[in-house]
């Protein structure tokens, strides 16, 4: 059961908040469980660990620039 609202998706979205915070490279664990007012051990039942959790960031960053290529391309040939 998800505490805190915890999810795989809300955590990937808080940890690519925080790394425009502080950088890709200083998002941990310890600091994503503080933002979300639980320890680091309960993130671990959604994450493997904090490469995990970074590639899953990079991979929304990719979605997204996906997303905003295709609409500028959207209609030109």
């Amino acid at each position: 059961m998800a505490r805190a609202g915890v999810t795989v998706e809300r955590l990937t979205r808080a940890a690519a908040d925080l790394a425009d915070e502080i950088g890709f490279e200083s998002v941990t664990v310890s600091a994503l469980a503080r933002g979300f007012g639980v320890t680091d051990a309960s993130l671990y039942s959604h994450i493997r660990n904090v490469r995990d959790l970074r590639t899953r960031v990079a991979i929304l960053a990719l979605t997204e620039l996906a997303d905003r290529a295709a609409a500028a391309l959207a209609g030109r040939s």
